[in-house]
């Protein structure tokens, strides 16, 4: 075995020589002989199309012969250009082929030549095979857990809109009661929350002139119909915004109002001024009445104005987040405002608003809106004692907008829904 070795690798370096020399004298017919036939012997003690090159490639060890035939001969590149043909050999030969062939170590189980390669391949496809099965077992658990997070999801869609169609049920039931009952005491216990500055004046509410007092007016793109202010819109914000960035604070906020009443067709105008800075500093208590000299002027200038909104942040001074979901969207919710000029004992006369029953009747009006097209987009009207410059007109609000715990988004997200309510109860709708 040991002198055949011999003789083969003689022969094969002899052959290659010769292949070597003759392909330079012109194309003659022996040269392609003779590289077949060279290229069937090293098929045939195991090496294949590969062996030699990717050794050369790859900076491995190489036999000193190896690499003069690869760096010399031509004939490495007919093995290459044919390789197709050497990929034939069974396992059987090249298992025969590794135990006759050098480089067979059977304890580390590494072999040369073609054998070699196909064990490699062999490991490589198990490998693949092995990767490919843990992608696909992957792939289904993935695939699985999408089907299973798409069931909860839409289990909990189910609920969500089951609890919403059960609320908003629930909401038309008591707009219909308060409807057909007229009780001024259904009334107080279901739409307003009364703080305890104030006491109820049982005249002003009047269940049926509340809900029949007429809203309506016609949209005019050629003068103002509607003014939004901010009496505290320096110190309002929210949980996210930058400090000192005031289209990030609850006036930026009115921008988006603004954009989408003028959607809708109205003229309005929004005055960004923030009346609690007061000679540089923040000074809420004198806010409203450095407000009410500016809207006066504003008003008188604008007499076509109809609509006053003061648009507030409310502030709670705890952890409560004040939100709902509406369109998948996180909203902030609205609580729509009354000042009854009114303490504990009685009516405060310096504080006379000859506007109080048309703005308790826009603020109930828009609350039902509320309740009928969204299940808790608005809380509870809330009653207090002052005044608030609301007595500046017969459609004057004040909303609060979520709280110091809201978010500028949640907050933004609110202004659509908010006009759109605004305009039903303005368009009597």
């Amino acid at each position: 075995m040991k002198n055949t070795r011999k003789f083969v690798a003689v022969a094969v370096v002899i052959i290659w020589l010769s292949s070597f020399f003759i392909v330079r004298l012109e194309k003659l017919n022996i040269a392609d002989k003779l590289k077949k036939m060279t290229a069937n012997i090293l098929v045939d003690f195991g090496y294949s199309n590969s062996t030699a090159i990717s050794m050369a490639k790859n900076g491995s060890e190489v036999p000193i012969w190896l690499k003069f035939i690869t760096g010399t001969s031509s004939g490495v590149t007919y093995i290459v250009e044919n390789g197709n043909r050497f990929q034939s050999v069974s396992e059987k030969n090249a298992e025969k082929t590794a135990m006759t062939w050098a480089g067979k170590n059977s304890r580390k189980n590494t072999w040369s030549g073609m054998s070699g390669e196909l064990y490699r391949q062999a490991c490589q496809e198990e490998n693949e095979d092995l990767e490919l099965a843990k992608k696909e077992n992957e792939a289904a658990k993935k695939e699985e857990k999408l089907k299973g997070d798409s069931e909860k999801i839409k289990q909990k869609d189910i609920v969500i809109s089951h609890n919403s169609r059960a609320a908003l049920k629930a909401n038309i039931s008591k707009i219909n009661t308060l409807k057909k009952g007229l009780n001024r005491n259904y009334l107080l216990k279901n739409f307003y929350i009364t703080d305890s500055t104030t006491s109820i004046d049982n005249e002003i509410f009047n269940v049926k002139k509340l809900l029949s007092a007429d809203l309506r007016i016609k949209k005019n793109r050629r003068k103002p119909q509607i003014l939004i202010f901010h009496t505290h819109g320096g110190s309002e914000a929210f949980r996210d915004s930058k400090s000192g960035v005031v289209s990030q604070s609850i006036v930026g906020v009115g921008t988006t109002l603004t954009y989408y009443l003028k959607k809708q067709g109205y003229n309005v105008i929004h005055d960004t001024t923030r009346y609690d800075i007061i000679n540089g500093r923040i000074d809420r208590n004198r806010a409203y009445n450095n407000a009410a000299n500016q809207v006066k002027r504003t008003l008188q200038k604008y007499p076509s104005v109809q609509v006053v909104i003061d648009l507030h942040r409310d502030g709670v001074g705890n952890k409560v987040h004040r939100t709902t979901v509406i369109n998948g969207k996180r909203t902030a919710q609205i609580m729509l405002f009354n000042g009854l000029s009114r303490n504990r004992r009685g009516n405060i006369g310096y504080l006379y608003n000859p506007n109080l029953q048309y703005n308790l009747a826009f603020s109930l009006q828009l609350k039902l809106k509320c309740m009928e097209n969204y299940t808790d987009f608005a809380k509870p009207v809330y009653l207090k004692g002052y005044r608030y410059n609301l007595h500046l007109r017969k459609r004057s609000l004040l909303i609060e907008l979520g709280n110091e715990n809201n978010t500028l988004q949640e907050a933004k997200n609110a202004m659509p829904h908010l006009a759109g309510v605004i305009g039903q109860v303005l368009g009597g709708r």
